[in-house]
């Protein structure tokens, strides 16, 4: 018998995330995400997208999970907590540099990993995304280009700041 709460519920088979990472600018100056919204914990990124009503992954599903450098640890923490299996990572290549302490940051992850066996649509496509920086957080459409190409809807955007025609979104900065 099903549960009749369920019978409206999505169930996703591709799933993008950009959570809010605890990355702060040093120094007396905001300059890091910190300045432009509330930044989250690994667990409380974890308990978020767990308890999102929208969560609602597929038994085969991808997931694109956006992280920094410096978060690639948690990053990995947080797809194997949502249960999903890590297989590689695209890299977004700026055209200009950013913040850092060590090395200034030029390049941004976007991890990939899958629940079940949900296979790609297309093959081939590269790991590496060229696209210039635009306003803060603001990910390329080249990357929602390969995801559409790789993986099947219905798709859901975590996390989201503005509306993107094919998926559901979800997030406090959504602009529809």
């Amino acid at each position: 018998m099903l549960d009749d709460d369920l019978l409206d519920v999505r169930f996703y088979q591709t799933i993008a995330a950009d959570p809010p990472w605890r990355e702060r600018g040093g120094g007396k100056i905001k300059r890091g995400a910190d300045k432009h919204y509330p930044l989250m914990k690994t667990p409380e990124i974890i308990d978020t997208m767990l308890g999102a009503n929208c969560w609602h992954p597929a038994d085969d599903c991808h997931l694109y999970l956006w992280t920094t450098n410096n978060f690639l640890k948690g990053g990995l923490q947080v797809m194997e907590a949502l249960g999903f299996r890590y297989v590689t990572m695209l890299t977004w290549v700026k055209d200009r540099i950013g913040l850092g302490y060590y090395f200034r940051g030029q390049t941004e992850p976007l991890l990939f990993g899958v629940r079940g066996k949900l296979k790609p649509q297309v093959k081939n496509e590269p790991t590496v995304i060229l696209a210039p920086r635009r306003r803060h957080s603001q990910k390329p459409d080249e990357a929602y280009r390969k995801i559409r190409a790789v993986s099947p809807g219905p798709r859901l955007e975590m996390f989201a700041r503005d509306y993107r025609e094919g998926w559901d979104v979800w997030g406090n900065e959504v602009v529809y």
